[in-house]
């Protein structure tokens, strides 16, 4: 009887795309940009090294798939805090800072890929459709802050300074030990901070 181990079996359910995806993400959260390869995302899904290539062409078009997944994860958690925040627009707009820090710390995935990698034009469509969406998710927010006169030049500034809050706390303490639920308080509580000192200065 041989000893040889049976083949490992093939992914033959649900969505593979989405699933190479996700396997991706989880990839970047180890081995970051400089690991990441196709052939590894394959081992880690189940299939073999060609069934990803029928669903991205090549290694940047699943990175960019990798990094349109993040930001909409982000979106997504940013959302879902402000809704349990509750009815004060303040407390929902600072809960979406602890949401984009907690899922980085948890997460530790895809930092490098947002921020350091230079995806060529084509590629870079995939990922400014869900960077639009986080952002018009958070300028709505602010929208509801600050008021109504307030410019859109002065809006966006004030977001980017609130996302900095947030991606300040989440890369300053990537590395363990750290308690996620503490860091997400603190992340919340500076974001509050700045969200009403800058209510109270003078215009």
């Amino acid at each position: 009887m041989s000893s040889t181990p049976p083949p490992k079996r093939g992914y033959h359910h649900g969505d593979l795309r989405a699933e190479l995806v996700r396997e991706g993400i989880a990839l970047l959260a180890e081995t970051g940009v400089a690991g990441f390869s196709v052939a590894k995302v394959a081992v880690r899904a189940g299939v073999s090294s060609a069934a990803p290539y029928r669903h991205f062409p090549d290694r940047e078009a699943l990175l960019a798939a990798c990094a349109a997944g993040i930001i909409a994860d982000l979106t997504e958690v940013s959302i879902a805090a402000a809704e349990r925040a509750g009815p004060d627009p303040v407390e929902r707009l600072a809960a979406t800072a602890g949401a984009y820090a907690g899922y980085v710390l948890a997460h530790r995935a895809g930092l490098d890929l947002l921020y350091g990698h230079d995806f060529s034009g084509r590629h870079r469509q995939t990922i400014h459709e869900q960077s639009r969406r986080l952002l018009d998710t958070l300028m709505a927010l602010a929208a509801d802050v600050l008021p109504p006169d307030t410019s859109w030049a002065e809006t966006t500034d004030f977001v980017y300074a609130h996302v900095a809050i947030a991606h300040g706390y989440a890369t300053l303490h990537t590395r363990p030990p750290r308690d996620v639920d503490v860091l997400t308080v603190r992340a919340v509580a500076v974001a509050r901070d700045h969200i009403t000192g800058h209510l109270m200065r003078p215009r």
